[in-house]
């Protein structure tokens, strides 16, 4: 769980919405800072993909990708799940930066944006059916369908962003009954 939410501080610094900040001074004081930023930065992706990929079973991305059955999604979403996360609770406006990040150019940072996500609406968590609102309310389902079948998008981004569709749909059910 240390692990989610540093990778998750990590992504958040390094989602490119502190660039702005960061490059303040004098113009030779501003291209030391962005060359010391940029190789933080490269750092911070190497560590959260490690991260992510710690959760990518091979066998079950494999089988994800070539089916679309409920059980292959299912064998990923078990492997991948750290239950501790179920816990967390986020707001809409949290929930909205992850949404932004699978937009987002940096391969890593898609696809930890589609994992966070998948951790927050996995069926049972204590928030689950909280953060399915929120991202139905956000329109994110749209946003999730691209990702899922962008061509450039990591494997990684594209199966936990099917995940959690599948997800969005279960909780969706869950509701109405």
């Amino acid at each position: 769980m240390a692990r989610f939410m540093a990778a998750l501080a990590l992504a958040y610094m390094f989602d490119g919405r502190m660039d702005e900040f960061a490059l303040i001074g004098s113009s030779s004081e501003e291209t030391s800072k962005r060359i010391n930023l940029e190789g933080a930065r490269r750092t911070a992706l190497k560590h959260i993909e490690a991260f992510v990929r710690t959760f990518s079973d091979p066998q079950a991305f494999s089988a994800a990708a070539l089916s679309s059955a409920p059980a292959a999604l299912a064998q990923v979403s078990e492997s991948a799940c750290i239950h501790e996360a179920g816990h967390l609770r986020c707001s809409g406006a949290e929930i909205g930066r992850f949404v932004v990040m699978l937009r987002n150019p940096s391969s890593v940072l898609k696809a930890c944006a589609a994992f966070a996500l998948l951790q927050f609406t996995f069926p049972g968590g204590r928030h689950a059916v909280h953060h399915a609102g929120l991202l139905q309310n956000a329109g994110a389902a749209r946003v999730l369908r691209a990702a899922a079948a962008a061509a450039c998008a990591p494997l990684e981004a594209k199966i936990f962003a099917r995940v959690v569709l599948r997800n969005l749909e279960h909780h969706q059910v869950g509701s109405q009954v």
